[in-house]
């Protein structure tokens, strides 16, 4: 879960440092929905051990539980968008990126068609940048 998470991570914050700022989307969002399901991994084991002597904490448990699908979603969301604003550089819909939204949905083979499109970028973002501690004229 914890690799997972920072896969998202990664490739959210490049992402997002490469789209163009009018199309950007809100990066605070986006590291919250990524802390709290990691942070919520450890209150889940903690009430879910408990629940069995008490089951009125399932009535917490639940809640907090969806909320945390919600953000692994919106992180989905966010990465898959992200990666499609980098590519074409133009406002897109959920049309437009709903290939690599389902392709991160569906995780261990999705990474073989997402990540060689991040390496891409990456590849064409670090031959773009100029070289810095050269010999100067």
């Amino acid at each position: 879960m914890f690799c997972f998470l920072g896969w998202f991570w990664s490739m959210g914050s490049f992402l997002s440092s490469i789209v163009q700022p009018a199309l950007k989307l809100n990066t605070r969002l986006f590291h919250f929905a990524l802390v709290y399901p990691a942070l919520y991994v450890f209150v889940f084991i903690a009430l879910f051990q408990s629940s069995t002597t008490n089951p009125a904490l399932l009535a917490i448990i639940f809640p907090l539980h969806f909320f945390a699908m919600f953000c692994i979603f919106y992180a989905m969301y966010f990465v898959s968008k992200s990666l499609v604003l980098a590519e074409t550089n133009k406002p897109v819909t959920f049309y437009d990126y709903a290939g690599p939204f389902f392709l991160i949905w569906f995780f261990p083979v999705g990474v073989w068609f997402i990540q060689p499109r991040i390496n891409r970028l990456y590849a064409e973002r670090k031959n773009i940048e100029p070289l810095t501690g050269g010999a100067s004229a």
